[in-house]
């Protein structure tokens, strides 16, 4: 846990130490002073920006979605970047195609803004314009931009992320700085996925695993849809199937989160309960505004309903292994509800990834202690079945028969102490000293014998009824090695193999 907490706060070191560089090559253009003027015509002729229709207002109320608009804006140069030698551009991110002016002169376009829809070709959704380092200003510089928005399917609060100056490069790097900090949890994410998809094939534990398998998927696709605007820049319109693919893919995600508390809850119609809960975990996504908050909420809800079925679990069954649940649900819902404005972001992936390996481990923890009830239960079953083929061989004991001179002998197995394999035949040692023999093999024998005799030697077979001790050395004159010799009725000693020593050791100590 503290690893885990360390790697965390790491994490968070270096996001901002990221986002400082960031700051140092980017300025913003000036928020409060905008001027903004609606287009009712396909002029490209610039506006005088004192039209009755233009006013000045803040940058968040930028919006050129289904309309056409003129900005005008102003940026502050600092003096460190008049002194940078290298190239500079104006950057906007959004949902827009745009056409730039800086003081006064063309920089270039992002599509072809216009006013009538079928005429507007589309943007990226992010994109750099440079700009010619004599057009530079000390301090104030004028950003003019017409801009639209007619081809996109949502209605954003906030349609642009971003306009501003600042060094010359991809406009993708300042999109996602964090791009290898995210990498990280994504190879987690997919290696985890890989791993539950090949044990899904297994019948031991597949809802579990199929449920792990589904959880890591979505995690993983939800991570490559939110680093795919730092990868590459893709048409503007593009972003709104970019933003409900996370929203859809946040709900999934819970939506397995629920369900995986359910059943191991152990509720009585489960589906109804994972029903229930995902209904309303939809109806409060599509009540919250904003996207940021509904990719949260969708996780948020279910892990809030699991903490609180867990935690009622808990006190009522007062068991340890629920109250750890609980503990992690609780705080994993404490969390969302703390970053809940920046939850989508790297770090939502870094606590993602942590829930999962953390109840893939409790799940591991209590598969194995099952696994070993189950095998003591089948030691003592094993244990038991052979104590009533003991009392049955002393009452009925069973009998092998044996061809032996042109006729068919018949033994009581009870009268048998051990076999011994010798060529195509086995000598059959009795216990008044005599012996016969048997034409096969070992292994024949043996499946006509009852659970009493035990393969203790490729070319041993002992009747346990006659074991009286084991020993690491013969006291005899042995041509067979072995890691051990038992010693049965008169002093006859058997050798035993490595391999069987430690179940012959177990039945020794049992006895």
């Amino acid at each position: 846990m503290t690893i885990r907490i360390f790697l965390l706060q790491l994490c968070t070191i270096l996001c901002l130490y990221s986002g400082f560089g960031f700051s140092q090559s980017l300025v913003t253009i000036n928020l409060d002073s905008v001027i903004i003027c609606p287009i009712t015509s396909s002029s490209n002729v610039i506006p005088s920006f004192s039209e009755r229709e233009c006013k000045t207002t803040n940058a968040w109320k930028i919006d050129p979605q289904n309309t056409a608009l003129w900005v005008k804006t102003t940026v502050n140069v600092p003096e460190y970047m008049l002194k940078d030698k290298n190239p500079h551009s104006v950057y906007i991110s959004g949902k827009a195609a745009s056409k730039v002016y800086f003081n006064g002169q063309y920089l270039g376009s992002n599509g072809s803004p216009n006013v009538i829809p079928n005429l507007e070709q589309v943007g990226k959704i992010d994109a750099m314009f440079y700009v010619p380092a004599n057009l530079i200003k000390p301090k104030i510089n004028e950003i003019i931009i017409k801009m639209s928005s007619h081809h996109g399917f949502l209605t954003l609060s906030n349609p642009l992320n971003f306009i501003g100056f600042g060094i010359y490069s991809d406009p993708t790097y300042f999109i996602h700085r964090n791009l290898g900090v995210s990498i990280v949890p994504l190879g987690a994410l997919l290696l985890g996925a890989i791993y539950f998809l090949v044990a899904s094939f297994s019948p031991r534990n597949r809802p579990n695993n199929l449920l792990f398998l589904l959880m890591t998927s979505f995690a993983s696709l939800q991570l490559f849809a939110e680093i795919s605007r730092s990868l590459f820049s893709y048409p503007y319109p593009f972003q709104d199937v970019r933003l409900l693919l996370i929203v859809s893919l946040s709900l999934l995600f819970g939506l397995c989160f629920l369900t995986f508390i359910i059943l191991k809850l152990e509720k009585n119609k489960p589906y109804l309960w994972v029903f229930a809960g995902g209904s309303f975990s939809l109806l409060t996504v599509l009540l919250t505004p904003g996207f940021d908050p509904k990719t949260a909420l969708a996780i948020f809800v279910p892990s809030a309903i699991s903490a609180t079925l867990l935690t009622t679990q808990a006190v009522k069954t007062k068991s340890k292994e629920w109250a750890i649940y609980a503990a992690v649900f609780v705080l994993f819902s404490v969390t969302i509800v703390l970053t809940l404005t920046t939850f989508h972001d790297v770090l939502f992936y870094y606590i993602i990834t942590g829930v999962l390996i953390l109840l893939f481990v409790l799940q591991a923890q209590k598969l194995n202690q099952e696994q070993k009830d189950k095998e003591s239960e089948q030691a003592l079953v094993a244990k038991l079945q052979f104590k009533l083929e003991q009392n049955q061989q002393q009452t009925e004991p069973s009998t092998i028969k044996i061809n032996s001179a042109g006729k068919i002998e018949i033994i009581a197995s009870n009268q048998v102490v051990f076999c011994k394999a010798a060529g195509d035949y086995v000598e059959i040692n009795l216990k008044d000293h005599q012996q016969r023999l048997f034409t096969g093999s070992l292994k024949e024998l043996e499946s006509s014998l009852p659970k009493t005799f035990l393969r203790v030697h490729r070319s041993y077979l002992v009747n346990v009824e006659f074991i009286n001790s084991l020993n690491t050395k013969s006291s005899q004159q042995s041509e067979t090695s072995g890691a051990g010799f038992l010693r049965l009725h008169d002093a006859v000693e058997v050798p035993v193999s490595r391999r069987i020593m430690p179940t012959v050791r177990n039945y020794i100590k049992q006895s």
